[in-house]
């Protein structure tokens, strides 16, 4: 009995999400990238990088300066967005 109740409930929620997802911009991106460094875009102030649709998106949002990483490699930051 309630393995019939908890598919519809489970369907709704996901098509009640959908329909909220379908009508504005997200809230936020994160874009992360190996071996890139913090004045390699545009928009931190690199003289010859053509990043023009990353300059756009940071002239219209938040720029963070202060970026802090546990490793000097990136297996780690991988390993925890895969996990996500």
């Amino acid at each position: 009995m309630a393995a019939r109740c908890g598919v519809p409930l489970r369907v709704v929620v996901l098509l009640w999400a959908l329909r909220g997802a379908a009508g504005g911009p997200p809230s936020f991106v994160l874009l992360l990238a190996d071996d890139l460094g913090f004045g390699d875009l545009g928009s931190y102030g690199h003289p010859s990088s053509a990043t023009p649709n990353l300059d756009r998106m940071a002239a219209r949002g938040l720029r963070f300066t202060d970026f802090y990483s546990s490793s000097a490699v990136c297996s780690p930051s991988r390993c925890g967005s895969a996990a996500l």
